[in-house]
């Protein structure tokens, strides 16, 4: 046990519990004071544990919660996040506190959220048994500037640890090509089946094969570029998934049930969620369980009682207005809340829209651009405009058909908590990531979430 190792855990638990004692969420400083003292305790604490990493563009957050449910309920422990911090500097926060100041980790088990491009750093360190990518889509240019840009860093990360088996979406061609460039093994997921009730999913016009350009073709199609593809020109082919979902029934209002096919045997399993993107989190969350090694009953009971992470779905009522917040992140993830809350039936009358242009967002608003918002919004609805950059949402929302009238801005959040708490209908917030961070902090000092999962 060096010096600087234990010295590096102690100040990071030190200054994590000073920064909760002031109501912030101290899950990045910590960690990055840590690794400032010793730039390798993140491998050091990860040395002989067993570790499963999350990754991919979307649902990375409610996959890894799905998994790490299942890790406590099963194991009755694990290293983790609940805050969803998946920068190297939260993942040190996550082992620090997982460790006694001598450096001994409390649990056997790390689930861990990592950005994709973060993956290069974290894998090399964390020497993962499994890892998960949920799919990879365009986001962030300002980070990601290509299709393949977030690919390529996790093909260097899966490089850098060759033992680690790789849990990749067979529905997402920019996914599936890691398996080309990699000697990992590899277990493939997908869906073969439609996620919406009415068809409505969205797809992109058109998706070029990411070998050589030409459109590719679809036996069948989930959503955006998802799907059972093929190229006619190079040969490229969707893989058949070793684990995928091939029905859905008995759809509730939060919950529904699955129909899986583990290697060739199907499994009824109840799953507690709604939307139909989440279906490809709770298939791949399985994925990567049944990876691990856990026993499929286990993993299925996780996934029957599981509960979304803040922001998910997470319903708070204010003085008696039902208010839900929706976490957006990019075009894709965007048009799959949207055809969620059309799949409900009439498309919410009151929506609170926040658009923030941070690290955490991206640094453009651009993306907002080709989210089917006229499919949402009509002359009716009703909507109030926040965060830094309201002026874009609301340019984009009167081009949407919200007329003027029904428009108007609210840039401070204790006043927009405020404001919710008279209107006494039910109101769908759908916000980024920096804004809707920043209602929730106003709202919690004063109501309770109805729906979340709290560590």
């Amino acid at each position: 046990m060096s010096l600087r190792k234990s010295a590096a855990i102690a100040v990071c638990k030190a200054s994590h519990k000073a920064m909760r004692l002031l109501g912030r969420t101290a899950r990045a400083l910590p960690g990055k004071i840590a690794l400032k003292i010793d730039p390798n305790v993140i491998a050091e604490l990860s040395s002989g544990h067993k570790t499963i990493v999350i990754t991919g563009t979307n649902g990375k957050t409610t996959t890894t919660h799905i998994v790490q449910q299942a890790v406590i309920n099963t194991y009755g422990t694990a290293a983790y996040d609940p805050s969803s911090t998946n920068l190297e500097q939260g993942i040190a926060t996550t082992l620090c506190l997982d460790s006694t100041v001598g450096g001994k980790r409390k649990s056997d088990w790390a689930v861990i959220e990592s950005d994709e491009g973060a993956t290069k750093l974290v894998l090399p360190a964390t020497l993962p048994k499994v890892l998960v990518v949920t799919n990879l889509y365009r986001d962030q240019v300002d980070r990601y500037p290509s299709w393949t840009t977030a690919r390529d860093y996790i093909i260097t990360a899966a490089k850098s640890s060759p033992e680690t088996v790789l849990v990749l979406n067979a529905d997402c061609q920019v996914t599936a090509s890691i398996a080309d460039a990699v000697s990992n093994r590899v277990v493939w997921f997908g869906v073969e089946c439609p996620v919406y009730e009415e068809g409505i999913g969205d797809y992109d016009e058109t998706v070029a094969c990411i070998e050589c350009g030409a459109e590719l073709s679809f036996g069948a199609r989930t959503f955006a570029h998802l799907g059972a593809y093929a190229c006619t020109s190079c040969g490229r082919t969707h893989h058949t998934p070793d684990i995928a979902c091939t029905a859905i029934s008995d759809r509730r209002e939060k919950s529904c049930t699955l129909t899986l096919r583990i290697d060739g045997v199907e499994h009824v399993v109840q799953a507690n969620i709604r939307a139909g993107y989440d279906v490809y989190n709770a298939v791949a969350a399985i994925a990567g369980l049944l990876t691990t090694g856990m026993a499929s009953d286990d993993a299925f009971r996780a996934l029957e009682h599981f509960t979304h992470a803040a922001h998910r779905f997470e319903i708070f009522d204010i003085d008696g207005t039902p208010t839900r917040l929706l976490l957006m992140k990019n075009t894709a993830g965007c048009n799959q809340l949207i055809n969620m809350l059309l799949s409900e039936g009439e498309p919410p009358k009151r929506l609170v829209c926040l658009l923030g242009a941070e690290i955490m967002d991206g640094l453009t608003t651009d993306w907002i651009q080709d989210v089917r918002w006229e499919q949402l919004c009509g002359p009716d609805t009703q909507v109030i405009i926040g965060g830094p950059k309201y002026e874009d949402m609301r340019d984009r929302l009167l081009r949407a058909g919200v007329q003027p009238g029904n428009m108007r801005e609210q840039t401070d959040y204790a006043t927009l908590v405020r404001d919710l708490a008279a209107i006494q209908e039910p109101v769908t917030v759908i916000a980024n990531c920096s804004p809707i961070e920043a209602l929730r902090l106003e709202l919690v000092k004063d109501y309770q979430p109805i729906d979340y999962w709290s560590e």
